[in-house]
């Protein structure tokens, strides 16, 4: 393992500065905020649904806006694949989401949702659907380029939480992002680089997930899309399989498969339970209950608790300790956390087929 209070290994192994992108998740929640107030061209209409369509790092968008809408009257979906729901129509207010704006599964959802009157927000960096909102007089949110998407969650997801309150659709999600900018800010402080490992949850988290199998265990709703996130990081940024599932689903099935094979699984599977104040009780005693049913089979079992009091809060601040950690576990092992070269190769076979 390589240690990860060294500067200068990190900076090696680290070339584009992929750590530093993640330091810097405060001011991209700042500036995120100020690109969706200045959206002054808001598309019209009476909406009863929303729809988001995206893939990967922009696709996540989506389960961020379901959250802050989640205590709303509106039913909001997202879409990650090549077709939408019937329902999806002229009611609809469509926000069509992909960082390089070519993500070939989101042009055609959104061909789909135009063919069908939706009204659409696009939100990209440019490419073919910026070309296409432009095309069609949609309302356009430009976002700043040369990030991984996945390293652009601020800039992918806040502008539509602020248009979705601009429009009378929630209330209070603004401030909520205000104060977790200020949150993300002091976590920083205390996960960032030159915090030595004794010291820095982020860092020994990462050293102790090393050589093994991550399954990180979050609760419906919050913690359910943090833990997905997790498992997202965990894949492009440490380039290992990671798996996340969510209580209480998994007490109905997957609780089942700890109880054999743990001659590998002890040496090989580390689990990360997240956890939040607003956990339904019955999930919190689900959790006292099943942890020490399965422990004995895993390699070991980590719990993470949020900070914050809103929803909004406590979810950024789960998916940024995630993102800390899993970009120092792509450190420890001597990885270059920003290269995502399996995928671009998927795409260029794609492209030629």
């Amino acid at each position: 393992m390589k240690t990860l209070d060294d500067a200068g290994t990190l900076t090696t192994t680290d070339p584009q500065d992929f750590l530093g992108v993640v330091e810097s998740f405060p001011q991209q929640l700042t500036e995120a905020l100020e690109i969706g107030r200045s959206v002054a061209e808001l598309p019209s209409g009476q909406f009863t649904s929303l729809a988001v369509l995206g893939m990967g790092g922009s696709g996540i968008s989506g389960n961020v806006l379901e959250l802050a809408l989640a205590e709303g009257p509106t039913v909001v979906r997202t879409f990650k694949g090549y077709s939408i729901s019937p329902w999806v129509g002229k009611e609809t207010l469509v926000f069509a989401v992909s960082y390089s704006g070519d993500t070939e599964e989101t042009l055609e959802t959104y061909r789909q949702a135009k063919a069908r009157g939706a009204a659409v927000v696009a939100v990209t960096t440019g490419g073919a659907l910026a070309h296409l909102a432009e095309e069609n007089r949609d309302t356009l949110i430009r976002i700043p380029s040369g990030l991984q998407p996945r390293a652009a969650l601020g800039y992918l997801s806040v502008p539509l939480i602020v248009v979705a309150e601009k429009l009378g659709l929630t209330s209070g999600a603004v401030e909520s992002l205000e104060k977790t900018a200020a949150l993300m800010k002091s976590r920083s402080d205390e996960w960032s680089r030159d915090v030595p490992a004794e010291s820095n949850p982020a860092k020994t988290l990462a050293s102790e997930l090393e050589g093994k199998i991550p399954v990180v265990y979050g609760s419906e709703g919050i913690a359910d899309v943090a833990a997905y996130r997790w498992k997202c990081q965990l894949n492009e940024c440490a380039k290992v399989p990671a798996y996340s599932h969510v209580f209480p689903e998994l007490n109905h099935n997957e609780v089942v498969g700890w109880n054999r094979l743990a001659g590998i699984t002890t040496q090989s599977v580390a689990l990360v339970v997240l956890r939040h104040s607003k956990e339904h009780p019955r999930i919190t005693k689900r959790i006292e209950v099943t942890l020490p049913l399965i422990q004995g089979n895993l390699g070991m079992v980590r719990q993470v608790e949020a900070k914050g009091s809103s929803d909004l809060e406590m979810f950024f601040d789960l998916v940024y300790f995630g993102d800390f950690t899993a970009t120092y576990l792509a450190l420890a092992q001597g990885v270059d956390p920003a290269p995502v070269d399996v995928i671009q190769d998927l795409k260029r076979r794609l492209a030629g087929s």
